[in-house]
């Protein structure tokens, strides 16, 4: 990503997630303050990380996936969509 501010997660760190917030963004990862910044490119990734996310704490997680990371998946797809891209809800 590009050297865009970032805010930490309400969740705090060591929740939940991967740890090294490479492949995925978990909840205790950094995200952009402001996604309208982001070139389009840079959307699709991050948009791809949360949906990894996603498909991790649906398939681990007894309660379904993190509040933080559905919150952020609706954020994403909703600047996706303003762009005329095609995102869908997964």
């Amino acid at each position: 990503m590009s050297g865009l501010d970032v805010v930490p997660s309400p969740a705090g760190p060591g929740t939940g997630g991967t740890p090294d917030c490479g492949t995925s963004l978990g909840p205790q990862c950094a995200f952009p303050a402001e996604l309208a910044e982001l070139s389009l490119t840079e959307l699709q990734v991050l948009h791809s990380r949360i949906v990894c996310q996603l498909e991790h704490e649906y398939l681990t997680e007894p309660g379904g996936p993190h509040p933080v990371t559905q919150d952020r998946h609706e954020e994403l797809v909703a600047e996706l969509e303003s762009r005329g891209g095609t995102a869908t809800a997964d």
